[in-house]
């Protein structure tokens, strides 16, 4: 049950309005939209309005420059098949490890590992400090499988626009890339809360003799993915010409190695998962070893002491991404709205929208002939509990399709009063969304200069729909959650389920 929380201010906006009215004997009403109580000298009633809704596919969303990138295959009835795949530039070693130097002597590629961290939940920390965690946003059956390949980016990514190299580039979440016809990885994957701990054999000059085997893991213990790349593409591409001038700066090396492609594919008929990355920390690390003198590695002659000639040492250059990334996402429809085609589908991550218009023009003239005091105006939407998708959003979020800017009411009243979030029953069940759009309403309804009616667009909330200051009005392309939800649309066979536009009113007596 939602309780309306009647705002202070707005009550003693509605007496001083009052007063006003009385004292000068006025029976028109010019300022409504106000939350008022009765009192006994009002009457109170409310008012549903017509609504008719549409489904849209959203082809494509800004996918450069975000903080969330979406990799693997999700798939379900409702909702058809999204893939997500990433492109991402590569950077030489931190500065202060002077890569172009090169490898040394008898050196041998003894392992290469491509490190993602997975985003994680810190649970609990044992008695003997060990860390505990869970992982985050991973979407769909994560004991599924999906095919995963990692291949060299034959695509430049060009940080700005090559029409306009004043502005930056964008790229759109379907922009094709090339990418080379060898895979340094390519096989079945699924995440791995336990991939905490990578071994790293070390090997003599021969290249087979194994002279010792490294545990590496980070310090906090957290999992992450650790693909292991081949050996002799990374050791052509990457070592063998060390020394070269496409290794002496950053934008050589662009020029030189364009960076990966992370190409997700579907496995098999069952229904993957999804992992959301933020790829901060993801890098290449290639491990290697090499032979030299003791007395040549300070760290092992101490002291004066000349040490053994023709020692073999273990050494690793890490390779972070690139600030520029781009996330591929495909979708497939043949399968989708299993539930049919008398509802509303909305997802996020280039998945679909709902447009509605939420007053016709009768509706519109009534409200305004009767000249009431609009208490509050309530969209409810509620959730199809039989649709097959798992992967609800706790938060949607409602704008102006029309001219694709903010509602009045997210300046006016903020994100937490308009609403927007799941509601749930007692047992935990989805139930509805509630968005209280009051002001929006009211200023359809004022007698002068009354705001335009446009159609409302339904989509899952982003972390980049919230305003960023007063003027910041226009809605974002931007859209990494892929979750989804069902819901009762404005068809009759809905019942008591039916979208609905409930107005809450008050007129004098």
């Amino acid at each position: 049950m939602t309780t309306k929380v009647v705002n202070p201010l707005k009550l003693l906006s509605f007496f001083v309005l009052t007063l006003i009215s009385f004292t000068s004997c006025e029976n028109e009403i010019d300022s409504i939209g106000v939350g008022i109580i009765d009192n006994g000298n009002f009457d109170t009633d409310s008012f549903k309005a017509s609504i008719i809704s549409e489904n849209e596919n959203v082809e494509r969303v800004i996918s450069n420059n975000i903080s969330q990138y979406l990799l693997g295959v999700y798939k379900d009835d409702e909702f058809g098949k999204l893939t997500g795949s990433v492109v991402t530039q590569l950077s030489l070693p931190l500065a202060g490890e002077a890569y172009a130097v090169g490898y040394g002597d008898e050196v041998v590629v003894d392992s290469v590992l491509m490190h993602i961290p997975y985003q994680v939940t810190l649970n609990s920390a044992d008695e003997d400090a060990a860390l505990r965690y869970s992982l985050d946003s991973v979407f769909g059956d994560r004991d599924i499988e999906f095919d995963l390949g990692i291949y060299e980016l034959k695509t430049f990514l060009n940080t700005l626009d090559p029409n306009d190299p004043t502005k930056t580039n964008v790229y759109y979440s379907d922009k094709e890339f090339q990418k080379g016809s060898e895979a340094f990885f390519k096989g079945a994957f699924k995440v791995n809360p336990n991939d905490t701990v990578a071994y790293i054999k070390r090997y003599e000059a021969d290249g087979i003799t194994v002279y010792d085997t490294d545990t590496i893991k980070d310090d906090n213990v957290a999992p992450s993915i650790k693909l292991p790349l081949n050996k002799n593409m990374v050791q052509q591409l990457f070592v063998d010409n060390a020394h070269e001038s496409q290794f002496l700066s950053f934008e050589d090396f662009l020029r030189y190695y364009r960076g990966f492609y992370l190409e997700a594919n579907t496995l098999t008929d069952e229904y993957a998962h999804l992992m959301s990355l933020d790829f901060a920390d993801a890098n290449m690390t290639i491990y290697y070893s090499n032979t030299q003198d003791e007395e040549e590695n300070q760290d092992l002659n101490q002291n004066g002491v000349t040490g053994e000639t023709g020692v073999r040492v273990k050494k690793n250059y890490v390779f972070p991404f690139g600030n520029l990334k781009s996330n591929i996402l495909e979708r497939d429809y043949s399968m989708e709205k299993a539930s049919g085609t008398d509802r509303i589908y909305v997802q996020g991550a280039a998945g679909g929208i709902a447009i509605l218009d939420i007053l016709s023009q009768e509706d519109l003239d009534e409200l305004r002939s009767n000249n009431w005091l609009i208490n509050s105006a309530n969209l409810h939407l509620y959730v199809d509990k039989n649709a097959s998708s798992s992967i609800i959003p706790e938060q949607l979020y409602l704008f102006n399709y029309d001219e694709q800017k903010q509602l009045t009411d997210i300046f006016t009243e903020g994100i937490p009063a308009v609403g927007g979030f799941l509601e749930r029953d007692d047992e935990g069940e989805p139930v509805r969304y509630t968005f209280r759009i009051t002001d929006y309403v009211s200023n359809l309804l004022v007698s002068e200069d009354p705001e335009t009616l446009v159609r409302l667009g339904l989509k899952v909330y982003n972390p980049t729909d919230v305003p960023a200051n007063s003027s910041d009005v226009s809605i974002k392309e931007y859209s990494w959650n892929p979750q989804g939800v069902v819901l009762f649309d404005h068809s009759e066979s809905a019942g008591d389920k039916k979208l609905s536009l409930e107005i809450f009113y008050t007129e004098l007596k």
